[in-house]
């Protein structure tokens, strides 16, 4: 009778052993640390971390990357980021900041638009002469204006006002005050022409030129 007594006192030993590896494996394999690498401000660097801090004491096998990257994304001012798990403990987080092109006014309040499409309500890393938005904002078309320009050898800091209307179609304010009136269709035409223009004309007394109708270029 006694071997019996014996297996069963080794069954329990062995299932305490078990329970305090298993308890060691969990702790070992536990988030305790989160390293950020980013070049944005510290105050929204704090707020990331503050948003991240409930995931430490998660086990880092069954933590979702998914997760993590969706608590990030909820910030605006972020164009890039990347995740990594460090086992056994350990999460990195890159963050990269994105540009700030241009801004709005929505609803009396100054609104930022970054590169990445997003708005951007607040930031202290900003550019005093960035250019405003003036009309009805559609992001997407002056992120395809912006393209545009970029690609016939124009940067937005050399504007001072972006004007969208109703119509679909632009009016470019120069930070000298001289008015470009683009037409609703063939922007980039336009644009290449303005281009030459700009480089080979003396515009001292030009204050608009139009390319609104089509086939002509018109200086007042």
């Amino acid at each position: 009778g006694k071997i019996y007594i014996y297996i069963f006192l080794f069954f329990t030993l062995m299932s305490l052993h078990n329970l305090k590896y298993s308890k060691f494996i969990d702790d070992f394999f536990v988030v305790k640390k989160i390293i950020f690498k980013s070049d944005i401000e510290e105050s929204i660097k704090k707020e990331i971390f503050s948003s991240l801090n409930n995931l430490q004491g998660n086990n880092i096998f069954s933590l979702s990357t998914k997760n993590v990257l969706n608590k990030i994304n909820k910030f605006n001012i972020i164009n890039e980021y990347k995740v990594k798990k460090h086992y056994p403990s350990s999460i990195e987080v890159n963050l990269k900041e994105t540009k700030i092109l241009a801004y709005f006014i929505e609803n009396n309040s100054k609104v930022f638009l970054g590169e990445n499409g997003k708005k951007i309500k607040k930031t202290k890393n900003i550019n005093k002469d960035l250019p405003l938005i003036v009309g009805l904002v559609d992001i997407n078309k002056f992120l395809i204006l912006k393209k545009k320009l970029n690609n016939n050898g124009f940067n937005l800091g050399q504007f001072k006002k972006f004007y969208f209307f109703k119509s679909n179609r632009w009016d470019l304010i120069y930070q000298d005050g001289l008015i470009v009136k683009l037409p609703i269709d063939n922007i980039d035409n336009s644009l290449k022409k303005l281009k030459q223009i700009i480089e080979s004309l003396n515009l001292q007394n030009t204050k608009i030129i139009d390319f609104r109708i089509k086939n002509k270029i018109i200086f007042s």
